[in-house]
């Protein structure tokens, strides 16, 4: 074998190396950006669950502060099993399992009844969060 071409092998290899670095690098910190806005999110939802003030400010019209607590606690319950999911620690047979699980609950039910429609208008340009929303709404169905 000629030196340029032993060379030129080992640059693609390196070149191909750093790419796929970079590829990993920009999931993670994807990944990254996901746990911070989700904590940021779930923050919000225990402090208006639990703090009738603040209910009161945000609730829509026509909703009591109780009832309003109880949807975001269930809000709460689903984005923590969203991001579990997007971050790949909810198998797709787990998932279905927790969104039966959860779909039995009064508050989910009560929740995917009033802000259900909303939650699937939000998720449907992300075909993760979509189907996540499809399968919760299924299993709340059934």
């Amino acid at each position: 074998m000629r030196i340029t071409t032993i060379l030129a092998a080992g640059t693609l290899a390196a070149a191909g190396i750093g790419v796929a670095r970079l590829l990993q690098e920009a999931r993670h910190q994807k990944q990254r950006n996901e746990v911070a806005l989700a904590s940021m999110q779930i923050t919000w939802l225990s402090q208006v669950s639990t703090n009738g003030d603040l209910a009161a400010i945000w609730k829509p019209a026509g909703l009591d502060v109780p009832a309003y607590q109880r949807m975001m606690t269930a809000n709460r319950m689903l984005c923590q099993l969203t991001l579990r999911h997007r971050l790949g620690f909810v198998s797709e047979r787990q998932l279905r399992f927790h969104a039966s699980a959860l779909g039995k609950n009064a508050a989910v039910q009560e929740y995917l009844k009033r802000f259900g429609s909303l939650r699937a208008e939000e998720a449907a340009e992300d075909r993760d969060a979509a189907h996540f929303t499809a399968v919760l709404i299924d299993a709340a169905q059934t």
